[in-house]
């Protein structure tokens, strides 16, 4: 049975880190300075979502879309808006993915990723 790519996204201000927990591949996608914020992870969309693809291009592993889990790792003191949880899932969205899930919180690894994506309902 052929089974999605679980994809874990850590997004910084200048970089993304994707991780795929299937395969183990891992990269690093640094992000354009020109389009930081200081009040938000994504200044700009488009740019964002260039380097997302980008990323997951390079990662996935397997024919169906992916299931993707984006985990905000700064910029988030007081939690995130209804707008930057959307912004977030939607880079992943746009990019192809099945399924996406936004975390915010430790760290996750293995089967805890798939199961974050499951449990997530937008705001």
């Amino acid at each position: 049975m052929l089974r999605a790519d679980t994809i874990y996204v850590q997004v910084h201000a200048d970089r993304f880190v994707l991780r795929n927990v299937d395969s183990a591949a891992v990269v690093e996608i640094r992000r354009d300075p020109r389009f930081r914020s200081p009040r938000t992870l994504i200044g700009h969309f488009t740019s964002a979502g260039q380097e997302f693809r980008e990323g997951l291009r390079k990662v996935r592993r397997g024919l169906l879309p992916p299931w993707v889990l984006m985990h905000p790792m700064e910029l988030i003191e007081g939690g995130l808006t209804q707008v930057e949880s959307r912004a977030l899932a939607e880079l992943a969205h746009g990019s192809g993915a099945r399924r996406v899930g936004v975390w915010t919180g430790e760290a996750l690894s293995g089967p805890r990723v798939r199961a974050a994506i499951l449990e997530y309902r937008p705001a």
